[in-house]
């Protein structure tokens, strides 16, 4: 009886790993069902989980609404304290399978334009320093397209931006980004104080292409301010961040990109950056992966380490 009162089997312990994991995803995503969906178990059985936490530690963690969640204040405590203990596991899983196994061999890895050629080449240049046995192959294409060879296992890891409507993978921030209104220092509206949204429909735009994670943050950026996609002038249609700037440069047109891949350019003054009215356009950069916690120990290694990685800010 004794030994079987210290098994871990039926040591009830509201730390244990899998309700700390299912606790943070429902804290993310704001939603039992969304949560139940992401980790393949029923609505119910998630619930339970978290009516057994509440019920072990004595207080309210999520408040219940009709369409979504909240996390009490409680919650809002128990939550930090969690993703601390999650990441703790991490650390030690790893620290442990270093000792007997090596972090070697092919890592697969999408990446949107953006992603690829601003924020990765020093992550790359610091986890292959740590890692020499890995080598990385790298697919670059727009974030519906990287969603896609994820899916297909083509790929262990994805880093994209914009908002992800896909549910079926886990996505973790690793930075932010400022969508910016760029012009030629000649264009009409580049001696503007603000550039109000109305005013964009009268300029030739150079736009992303579609399915790319800016081209969806823009069309949405011009429905919330009451204007039609179709209404804006468009008079190409680039996949290529660089060449979408070498166009604004040229007078060709404007165009929203990320600061991460203007700022060097407004800096040399060969382009400006028009101030739009309202709230910064920002978004958010993500790893995307299949399952929580990729399934290869490389692939394991390679999202700590990005998850640690401090980005220089070009904002």
């Amino acid at each position: 009886m004794l030994i079987e009162n210290i098994c871990p089997t039926h040591y009830n312990n509201p730390m244990e790993d899998h309700r700390l994991k299912a606790f943070c995803l429902i804290a993310e995503m704001k939603s039992f069902s969304k949560a139940a969906e992401a980790k393949l178990i029923t609505q119910s059985a998630m619930s339970h989980l978290i009516k057994n936490l509440e019920a072990e530690l004595g207080v309210k963690l999520i408040n219940r609404h009709s369409r979504t969640i909240s996390l009490t204040p409680a919650g809002r405590v128990f939550y930090g304290h969690a993703k601390r203990i999650l990441d703790l596991y991490r650390n030690m899983e790893n620290d442990v399978y270093s000792v007997v196994r090596k972090v070697k061999g092919s890592l697969y890895i999408g990446a949107s334009p953006t992603v690829a050629t601003y924020l990765l080449s020093q992550v790359f240049y610091g986890f292959l320093k740590k890692y020499l046995q890995v080598r990385i192959d790298l697919s670059v294409s727009n974030t519906e397209r990287i969603i896609d060879i994820l899916n297909d296992g083509t790929i262990d890891i994805g880093i994209v931006e914009g908002n992800i409507k896909n549910t079926t993978v886990f996505l973790e921030e690793i930075a932010e980004d400022e969508i910016v209104l760029i012009a030629s220092d000649d264009n009409p509206l580049s001696g503007k104080k603000a550039i109000s949204p109305g005013q964009l429909i009268t300029q030739p735009f150079i736009m992303p292409e579609k399915g790319s994670g800016i081209r969806e943050f823009i069309d949405d950026f011009l429905q919330t301010n009451s204007i039609d996609p179709k209404d804006i002038k468009i008079s190409m249609n680039i996949d290529n961040p660089e060449l979408i700037i070498q166009m604004v440069q040229s007078g060709m047109g404007i165009s929203f990109v990320s600061k991460w891949a203007v700022f060097r350019t407004v800096k040399e003054g060969s382009v400006k950056i028009l101030p739009v009215k309202g709230k910064k356009l920002m978004r958010k950069f993500y790893t995307v992966s299949i399952e929580d916690e990729p399934s290869t120990l490389t692939a394991k290694a390679f999202k700590d380490f990005i998850r640690e990685y401090r980005f220089f800010v070009p904002f």
